[in-house]
């Protein structure tokens, strides 16, 4: 997909440099954590999925210029971005009141 408005190339350099800084063997850990719970792996499913989706759409030789039905696509993108955030803030939650401790 091409983003005409942004930097993809940009976007992709970043998410290389992310996920480079992770796979690396010294990587820091969670916060004395040494081995990731159920949950982790739930988390970083989720994560690495939405990665893989934004880069297939990259991938894609027609871009959203060529879409149809742009308003449609527009509308549910808001509103899985509507999701997201909320799940986001729930995880911003929960990180907070487990970094401030009982």
């Amino acid at each position: 997909m091409r983003y005409r408005s942004g930097d993809s190339g940009r976007r992709r350099e970043g998410r290389r440099r992310l996920r480079g800084a992770a796979e690396e063997p010294g990587a820091p850990r969670l916060a004395g954590r040494t081995t990731d719970t159920p949950g982790d792996a739930c988390a970083i499913r989720l994560t690495e999925s939405l990665e893989d989706a934004l880069l297939a759409l990259d991938a894609q030789s027609a871009g959203f210029e060529d879409a149809a039905r742009k308003a449609d696509h527009v509308e549910e993108l808001r509103r899985v971005l509507g999701i997201l955030l909320d799940v986001l803030a729930d995880w911003e939650m929960l990180a907070d009141r487990e970094a401030r401790g009982p």
